[in-house]
Order: structure tokens, then sequence, then C-alpha cells
């Protein structure tokens, strides 16, 4: 019996995770194998790219970042450059997805191969432009993927809405900028560029912010238009609160959800507190949120237990609030971020 082969990536550190939650939610896998550094091949007896991606989307999949659908695997070390043109033109011809494409090049862990990302982005680029092609990087509704991994590189064609990201390989790329306050700013950075958080709330609405301090989510929030109140016992960066609309609570967020009565289009959460706390905490907050109102938080499972962490924080979310987003996120580390949209 043919089988269908997808790959995927993930941070390398949540590889075994990552496995086990594929074998748990995929019940006609064949094998799930390493590829790569932040790669796998998922093989499945029926379970393809789209599959996998409605999994993502209904959040029983939240390790992979970017999905493929594979039609060639071969040794790059032996081929060469020209073999990879050769092979995309061939994939594309055989999926007839007609003449506009999106182009994308990624590696994944250490190769022997002696050409740049660059190099083989511009050839395949020219080549298949000189065959008919319309390529860009990044907009046509399908993607061409080239894996580069140690020992093989990976051909995969589908269409973007099922690659979970527009980015090669879900590696969104983020340039600290001379307003960054801190790191963290780049999780709900990344957050904003592959879910769309803001679609039925009021952009220039009033936000939360949990556990502020320094700054940077609070930042970001003012920087979109939200009117921000940072809740911490902690210092603010000075640069934050002279931004328009940012009011900071000098109090914790156990306190400022006692002694409130406000109410928020969004509220956000990235405080170190375990997985089982953070959850409770954001379902106490629902009573601050409109209806339909948007919570955005992070489940910081370190590397034991992860999904039974995961299972218990989402069982304990459920009770006020619709999942709508949970992934790591390239940004994250040793956690997921979780949108949820309160009951009506």
């Amino acid at each position: 019996m043919a089988t269908r082969k997808t790959l995927l990536s993930m941070a390398a550190d949540s590889w075994p995770v990552a496995k086990d939650e594929l074998l748990r939610h995929v019940e006609d896998v064949v094998e799930v194998r390493r590829v790569g550094e932040e790669s796998a091949v998922l093989e499945a007896e029926r379970t393809g790219v789209r599959d996998l991606a409605l999994l993502a989307r209904r959040v029983p999949l939240v390790f992979p970042r970017h999905l493929t659908d594979v039609v060639a695997e071969y040794d790059h070390a032996a081929e060469g450059l020209e073999a990879v043109v050769d092979l995309v033109d061939s994939a594309l011809r055989e999926q007839a997805v007609g003449d506009e494409v999106s182009l994308q090049i990624w590696l994944s862990g250490k190769t022997s191969y002696k050409f740049s990302q660059q190099d083989a982005w511009a050839g395949a680029s020219r080549v298949l432009s000189e065959r008919g092609y319309s390529v860009t990087r990044a907009g046509g509704s399908v993607v061409v993927s080239v894996c580069f991994t140690p020992k093989t590189a990976i051909v995969g064609v589908n269409r973007v809405s099922d690659s979970l990201s527009s980015w090669p390989g879900g590696e969104v790329r983020l340039s600290k900028s001379p307003e960054q306050v801190s790191r963290a700013e780049f999780k709900l950075e990344e957050l904003f560029k592959v879910f769309p958080i803001d679609e039925g709330i009021d952009p220039k609405g009033a936000a939360l912010d949990y556990g502020a301090a320094p700054g940077g989510w609070t930042r970001i929030l003012a920087g979109r238009g939200y009117r921000t109140t940072a809740v911490d016992p902690g210092d603010l960066d000075a640069r934050v609160l002279e931004l328009p609309g940012v009011v900071h609570v000098r109090t914790t967020a156990g306190n400022f959800l006692r002694e409130s009565d406000e109410r928020f289009d969004l509220i956000v959460n990235d405080m170190k507190m375990s997985p089982d706390r953070s959850s409770r905490l954001m379902v106490d907050s629902a009573r601050l949120l409109k209806s339909f109102g948007v919570a955005v938080t992070t489940l910081k499972t370190g590397s034991h237990r992860v999904l039974e962490q995961i299972d218990e924080a989402f069982a304990i979310l459920g009770a006020e609030y619709d999942i709508e987003f949970a992934r790591q996120l390239r940004h994250n580390r040793n956690e997921i971020t979780v949108v949820l949209r309160r009951f009506g």
C-alpha cells in the first residue's frame, strides 16, 4: 500500500515530545523519523499535510511549526543543485499547481552541500522562471519547499494554507529594534505575524498586561493602538511609560484581579508560573474580558511531563474559553503560546 509523507519542522529540543504528540493523535502512523535538527518526516497510511494542518488548527497538535507534502527525497551530496531544480520542476508539473509559486529553501542541521542557501534559491528561481513559472518568496497560493538536511534534500509542494507558516520551515526571523526593551517582545511580535488575534476585537481598545515589567509586551500592544494597563510591582522602562495610553499599576496580578472591575478587549500573560496556575489566572480573569474578548498566555511547561501539563492546562482553560490557537513558536523556549476567546 502506498503511504503519504509529510515533512514537518519543530524546535530541536522538542523532538521527543513532538514525536509523542504525533503518535498520540495520528492513528495511521507508519513511521516518524527525524531527518534534521529541527525536522522530521511523518509517514502514514492516509494522513497527509491537509489532515495534519487541520489537527493543528483544532489544537491537538502544538509542536509542528511548518508542514509540507513530500514529493521527493534524495542524496543532495551526490546529486547537486541542478537536481534540486529538476525535481522541483517535475513536482510542480505532476501536481498541476499552475504557474505562480512561492519558493522556500531552508536548512535543518549541518549540511555538506557546496552552495549557499541564497545560491540555491536564486538558481532554482531562475530556472523555474525560464520554464514559465512566476516565482516569489511569499504570497503565492502554492508553496514549493526544499529542505536540506545532513543526509538528504526533501522537496515538498502544497497549498500555503496547509503549511501553518508562510516562513521557510516556520523560522520567523525578527530583528531587534532600538526601541526594544526585552527579548520577550519577539514572542508577541511573532504571534501577531502568524495568527490574527486582532480579529473580532477593537484594535484601538483596552488591553491588560499581567507581569508587564520591564514593559516589552506593553510596548508592542501600545504600538498597535491599544490603551494598555501594565500590571507589575516592578519598574517599567521609562520609554514604555511615555507611550500614549500606557498606565502602570504597581501591584500583583492577584491583587489587581481582586480589586478591579475594568473591562478589557485583550488580556495577555507572560509571567513565570506553572501552566496550571497560569491557566487558573486566565480563567479567573475572564470576568474582566468583554464578551468574545481575547486572552493570550504562555504555558511554561519546562521539559518534563509536557503533554500532561498541556492537557491539564487546556482542561482548565476550557471552562471559560475556546482555544483558538496553540503552538510552540520559534521564539518560545520550553513553552507554548495560547490564544483564547472568551465565551459570549
